[in-house]
């Protein structure tokens, strides 16, 4: 009787030797890496600066800045050298162009965008927003009413406080009041300036930035909310809303927004300023919203507004929200841009027909005047 156990030993080496021949048949096929996305969910983009018809510049979190030039059908990643958040972006030209964002963060560029070096900003704090009206004078502005500005290019800084002094009797009455964060600045030549803030801070100068006056005076009787039985009336225009975005097509016409959904606009360099209405759809007459009263709903918080190709506007925000300025003067949600849950950081346009909205993993460009919006999937 033949032995098991051998002749299960011979079945094994078989088996064995059958899967290293067909093992030694087939070559080693190697796996090509997954396709890196240069626009993901988990992007925050905060700025776009378009640098013609069909090219951008986009900043965001950790560092991000992409390039495109085909309208955004592809994009080019820059390395900045950091992964510090970019808040803002401009270039002045085709070559030249400066960046800021977290810790104090300021970049310049001369080559139009491929490489950037840092500068010695002379300061560590967040600076939110920056406005250069030529290549050479540039103002920075940020955390604790921090303001920067440069008249050679960002070789230098002058650093101030841009905040309301205090007589000395109300001072410890004024802390919760003092050192307001500023988001937004926005200047038309290198003497016309404005900046807005938190608690409802408006700033104006006429000098390039060697005087500042503040300009909110003029919505304070326009915003009805009681003050409360703790609230100081010296301190009543701090409870204006935080304004986020601020932009002037000229020396005299200007828009900001900010808090509760709110468009604030003036017409003679920010002398006076009034809220603006919104309507419930376009073509449909203003609402009758009273400035300060309780919201239900609430409206979504405005984080940028911009005005373009004559009496053009829009502003972005929160939870996708897009409004358009329309003939009779109210402000609309606008249909045309697609149905979006994320914040809207930012709204530029080039020209009267190319424009870009960038956000948290969204960056949205049009060809025709916002009659239509294309997903950028880079």
């Amino acid at each position: 009787m033949p032995d098991k156990k051998f002749s299960l030993g011979w079945v094994n080496l078989a088996f064995a030797i059958i899967a290293l021949a067909i093992a030694g048949c087939h070559r080693e096929v190697k796996v090509p890496p997954l396709t890196e996305r240069n626009i993901t969910g988990n992007d925050k983009f905060f700025d776009v600066w378009p640098t013609g018809p069909n090219s951008a510049l986009i900043g965001g979190a950790r560092g991000k800045l992409l390039l495109t030039e085909d309208g955004g059908h592809h994009f080019t990643r820059i390395s900045i050298g950091s992964d510090l958040a970019i808040f803002g972006i401009q270039m002045t030209d085709r070559e030249n162009g400066y960046l800021c964002g977290q810790d104090g963060m300021i970049m310049r560029t001369r080559d139009g965008g491929k490489t950037w070096e840092r500068l010695n900003s002379r300061t560590r704090v967040y600076l939110f927003s920056l406005s250069f009206p030529d290549r050479l004078h540039g103002f920075f502005v940020g955390d604790l009413a921090v303001v920067l500005s440069t008249a050679n290019g960002g070789e230098t800084f002058f650093k101030r406080q841009l905040q309301r002094l205090w007589p000395p009797e109300v001072q410890d009455y004024a802390l919760p009041f003092m050192e307001p964060k500023l988001y937004g600045v926005d200047f038309v030549d290198d003497n016309h300036g404005w900046v807005v803030g938190e608690l409802g801070r408006l700033w104006g100068t006429e000098n390039g930035g060697q005087t500042w006056s503040e300009q909110q005076g003029s919505l304070v009787n326009q915003w009805k909310r009681p003050l409360n039985a703790s609230d100081d009336v010296r301190f009543r225009d701090f409870q204006l809303p935080s304004f986020f975005g601020v932009n002037f097509k000229d020396q005299k016409h200007g828009a900001a927004c900010g808090l509760e959904g709110w468009v604030i606009a003036t017409g003679d360099g920010g002398k006076t300023w009034t809220f603006q209405h919104q309507a419930p759809k376009p073509g449909a007459p203003p609402d009758d919203m009273v400035p300060g009263a309780p919201q239900i709903p609430a409206r979504d918080p405005l984080f940028s507004v911009q005005q373009f190709n004559g009496n053009q506007a829009m502003a972005t925000g929160l939870t996708g929200t897009v409004l358009r300025l329309q003939p009779n003067g109210a402000w609309a949600h606008d249909p045309a841009v697609p149905a979006l849950p994320f914040p809207l950081s930012q709204v530029r346009f080039f020209d009267a027909q190319h424009g870009w909205i960038v956000g948290w993993g969204t960056i949205l460009y049009t060809e025709d005047g916002g009659k239509s919006w294309r997903f950028c999937q880079g």
